[in-house]
């Protein structure tokens, strides 16, 4: 799934609005296959930028799939003693919940799928899309029932050739890794965003008024940008899925995006073009996120209205090819009207 960036409304500064005492500080680099932005109001001259790409490195030697030196790659070409690292256990560990709640939608486990599809690193032509004969074999290889962490932290896999894919779920809890770090020292008000992944806290205190986020509608082009939400939340995580500006349209004029379904083994249309999750941990609003992607419009509805606390905006196409907005309760009270 591809992430994109949400617009960050009213929160930089020129030089005249430093105060002697506050000072807003923006750190900025590459992450993760993206690039991160972090800005936080500063009491001291105290440079957190090595640190945090310290964290960066740590959890890309861990779960970056693009590292062929990384423990999910060694994981994925079938080396046994790979001993993985909390990081990996946590998200594995909230992959499987994410998992279960979906009833298999939401799967890391769907590597296989992602390459066969042309999702992964490599891309394919359409000539070379599998066929159903090789969508069953894959199917084999394709189920977190399948795989198992042990207490000693190895991974166990029915097939050799089940591989990991924690791309949907990783750079949410990276946003979170950092905000942890920052809480560790005495930043109290601050804003991360890692590949489009953030987690806020606390308040512009140089301005006095909350951090902003605009939401994006994920069809308009860049020169013609349209806000669908504009929300204030603090103290919790927001994540974005959808194939941003990567919509198809079909021979009757529908609108949908490709999304891969772990069950069917298929990149199937979906009328969800995005869909936003405010939640107190990031990873689980990037999981989220993507699991609305895959689920549909119905399907999340109906996850929704069992799930009535969580802050969810979903962007979809109706049956006349109209560009809707869902929103939940718990969202609706964090917009800005």
């Amino acid at each position: 799934m591809i992430k994109y960036q949400l617009f960050i409304i009213a929160i930089l500064f020129g030089a005249c609005q430093t105060p002697t005492r506050e000072s807003i500080r923006e750190l900025e680099g590459e992450a993760q296959g993206s690039t991160y932005h972090i800005k936080y109001i500063a009491h001291t001259d105290e440079n957190f930028k090595p640190a945090i790409d310290s964290i960066l490195q740590v959890i890309d030697i861990s779960m970056s799939t693009y590292r062929p030196d990384s423990a999910i790659s060694k994981i994925n070409e079938g080396n046994e003693t790979v001993v993985v690292d909390p990081h990996f256990r946590k998200v594995f560990e909230a992959s499987r919940q994410i998992w279960q709640q979906s009833g298999g939608l939401f799967d890391p486990t769907v590597g296989v799928l992602v390459n066969a599809w042309g999702f992964g690193k490599q891309k394919i032509d359409e000539a070379s899309l599998p066929t159903e004969e090789q969508i069953a074999t894959l199917k084999n290889y394709v189920g977190f029932e399948k795989v198992t962490l042990t207490d000693d932290n190895h991974i166990e896999k029915a097939y050799p050739q089940i591989l990991f894919d924690f791309n949907a779920i990783a750079q949410g809890y990276t946003s979170d890794v950092v905000a942890a770090f920052l809480d560790s020292r005495g930043i109290e008000n601050y804003l991360v965003e890692i590949a489009g992944e953030m987690y806020l806290k606390g308040r512009n205190t140089i301005e006095n008024k909350p951090w902003t986020i605009g939401v994006e509608n994920p069809i308009k082009p860049l020169d013609d940008r349209e806000l669908v939400a504009t929300i204030q939340f603090t103290n919790q995580g927001l994540a974005t899925s959808g194939n941003y500006r990567k919509v198809w349209t079909d021979a009757n004029g529908r609108k949908y995006v490709h999304s891969i379904n772990p069950l069917t083994g298929k990149a199937t249309q979906s009328d969800v073009l995005s869909a936003t999750v405010v939640h107190p941990s990031t990873m689980f609003a990037d999981g989220y996120a993507t699991m609305f992607m895959v689920m549909g419009l119905e399907r999340s509805k109906a996850f929704l209205k069992q799930h009535s606390d969580l802050a969810v905006l979903l962007v979809y196409t109706d049956e006349k090819n109209q560009e809707q907005i869902f929103k939940t309760k718990p969202f609706e009270k964090l917009m800005v009207h």
